[in-house]
């Protein structure tokens, strides 16, 4: 008898099926079993939930999301015992359900599962600006504004709120066209790479100064009532447009800017304003080449444009060079500086572009061409998109470089260079070489530290060298895991370039 009581239970363990609660159309109460939980909710995390039977003969116990629900073990006999049901992690975005369908000779019964999903919440530090921006952009009234809720946001009304600061604000809404952020506590207003910004009100504050040297499309501007407020910071070459209101305690002006101890400024590249939309020809011109011109290096560099095809723009406020794919060819571009310096200090504000294959690059080379590496080259900033979260500076001449293995080279780990902008300078004199990074030193080359001491293989660093930036695509580095295409168009940008010497 209990042979064949066996049988049916199999029989009907292969008919039960387990999904999506039905409404009700499974049979409950029916299998002569009780279970305690009655319901599962979970959270989007990873779980394990420990659920009492309670049965008069033998069950079983099935459900058909195999992906992310296992259980042990899998049935039982008469009376009380556990099963151990494990849930794994909703990454998917979205809510999951199923159910748990327990059967037994007399008929099935169901346990209802539902998992929630993953929100990122946006981190906003500020409580007043936190619950303004909750009432006008939570959604689905979780009380969290989740990362995909702050993308959707394209303007914020945040008036007479109570702020007392809004860091987070060009990190997380950069691409905002409208901010009014009037009659509030402010004391000061970071809106640098908010270069979609067209409408700003930033009255009634506690403002000092104000920079909006790159809000290039900004048409609206009022700055009125911030009693002490002195600087309004524009870009070069810069006319005020009608709707531009500031008190009368301020004056507009060009950025302040900071120049090291014994040096002063001699040439710079603000990337603000571009006639054509290309690089100033003035300043800069184009190295073009077909791939493999060096380093095995796969992109075809052409000159800022070709038809609809741009590698090189000033938006925003920035340098734009791109590596984009069209057919079978990846274009992407190389710029040098016209003039060329001996010694001083080199510095470029940058955010490198994202992608397995991207090689950008911020470097020096001689003005005269002389042979490499006998010449010199200087690397200021070197990026490896295979390896997301490095930086690094190395020279090369005769004596040291990489091709037998002697570069003097030195890397940093910075998490955000793909995220955020930073500084990168070089400080070049007659005794040494040294760069660094926001400030921080990178690397440091004195040929005298070393057994081959100074001459022309270890020193040809004597004459003028020009300014190169460009973004290679694979090659010898930048490809040696392989490249990924569907990075592409891949985006390095350039806030700045500024060159100092001492007078």
């Amino acid at each position: 008898m209990k042979r064949i009581l066996t049988s049916i239970f199999i029989v009907l363990l292969i008919v039960t099926g387990c999904g999506k609660p039905d409404g009700g159309n499974t049979p409950s109460g029916k299998a002569n079993l009780t279970f305690s939980p009655e319901t599962i909710t979970l959270t989007s995390d990873k779980a394990e939930v420990t659920v009492t039977v309670t049965a008069e003969g033998d069950w079983g116990v099935t459900c058909s999301e195999k992906e992310w629900v296992s259980f042990f073990p899998s049935g039982g006999g008469a009376g009380t015992s556990d099963i151990l049901v494990k849930f794994g992690e909703n990454n998917t975005g979205d809510v999951r359900e199923t159910e748990l369908v327990f059967a037994t000779s007399a008929g099935k019964k169901s346990l209802p599962v539902r998992q929630n999903y993953f929100v990122e919440e946006t981190v906003i530090s500020d409580p007043a600006f936190k619950s303004c921006l909750l009432k006008a952009y939570d959604v689905d009234s979780d009380g969290i504004l989740s990362s995909k809720e702050a993308a959707a946001v394209t303007e914020i009304k945040a008036s007479g709120c109570g702020i007392k600061a809004m860091p987070e604000l060009n990190k997380v809404f950069k691409d905002i066209t409208y901010l009014d952020c009037s009659d509030n506590e402010l004391t000061e207003l970071d809106l640098s790479g908010m270069s979609a910004l067209t409408y700003l009100d930033c009255s009634g504050n506690s403002l000092s100064e104000l920079d909006v040297m790159h809000l290039v499309d900004l048409k609206t501007l009022d700055a009125t009532d911030n009693p002490s407020l002195t600087s309004v910071y524009v870009w070069t070459g810069f006319k005020k447009p009608s709707g531009f209101n500031i008190p009368s305690s301020a004056s507009y002006a060009e950025p302040q800017i900071d120049t090291p101890a014994g040096y002063v400024l001699v040439w710079q590249e603000e990337f603000n304003e571009s006639a054509t939309g290309l690089p100033d020809t003035g300043k800069w011109w184009y190295e073009t080449a077909e791939p493999g011109w060096v380093n095995n290096e796969l992109q075809t560099y052409i000159a800022g444009r070709k038809g609809d095809i741009v590698t090189a723009d000033v938006s925003g406020g920035t340098l734009k060079i791109r590596a984009i794919k069209d057919g079978n060819r990846v274009y992407s571009a190389r710029i040098n500086t016209i003039e060329g310096w001996t010694y001083g200090y080199f510095e470029a504000r940058l955010k490198l572009p994202k992608g397995k294959g991207t090689w950008p690059a911020f470097w020096m080379m001689p003005t005269v061409w002389s042979g490499w590496p006998d010449g010199g080259e200087i690397d200021i900033m070197e990026h490896v998109g295979c390896v997301p979260t490095e930086v690094s500076s190395s020279i090369h001449c005769k004596k040291y470089y990489h091709a037998i293995g002697t570069q003097k080279t030195a890397a940093k780990k910075i998490a955000t260079v793909m995220d955020e902008f930073h500084t990168y300078a070089l400080e070049w004199t007659p005794e040494y070489i040294r760069t660094y990074v926001d400030g921080v030193q990178l690397f440091y080359y004195n040929p005298d530290n070393y057994s081959a001491g100074r001459n022309k293989d270890t020193w040809p660093f004597n004459k003028p060298f020009q300014l190169k930036l460009n973004l290679a695509w694979g090659g010898d580095w930048g490809g040696m895991y392989g490249v990924d295409e569907s990075c592409l168009p891949a985006t390095y940008e350039i806030d700045y370039v500024r060159v100092f010497q001492k007078p």
